[in-house]
């Protein structure tokens, strides 16, 4: 189970890169194997087909320490450069989680967080 999901984008400025961090709490009673991460664009071909969890495998892991009995606290953080902004969709984005416990259950969510790319 996925909660406390947050995510905060930060926009390149002048010579500064810019950042995109998210957070979430993962619960699962057989312990936590992996969490996937994935920011997309909102108006992307992602929306239109909808995303699976065989789309998640290759994408990025997020650091997962423990928070808890059967809990973990998961960070993800990725730097945003001005190339990356130029070339970045503008308007809503979502972040997708893909939690996958010890015992093999896995958790889905397609838009775990928002943000506005401007």
């Amino acid at each position: 189970m996925l909660t406390h999901s947050t995510v905060r984008h930060t926009a390149p400025d002048g010579d500064r890169d810019g950042s995109l961090a998210f957070a979430t709490d993962v619960t699962a009673s057989s312990g936590v194997k992996s969490v996937k991460v994935l920011a997309w664009p909102q108006d992307s071909s992602l929306a239109k087909k909808g995303l699976t969890a065989k789309d998640m495998a290759a994408v990025e892991s997020a650091v997962c320490k423990p928070s808890g009995q059967d809990t973990v606290r998961c960070t993800y953080t990725a730097e945003v450069t001005s190339a990356d902004a130029e070339s970045s969709p503008r308007g809503a984005w979502h972040v997708a989680v893909l939690a996958t416990a010890q015992d093999g259950t896995t958790t889905l969510d397609t838009e775990a967080a928002g943000f506005i790319v401007r």
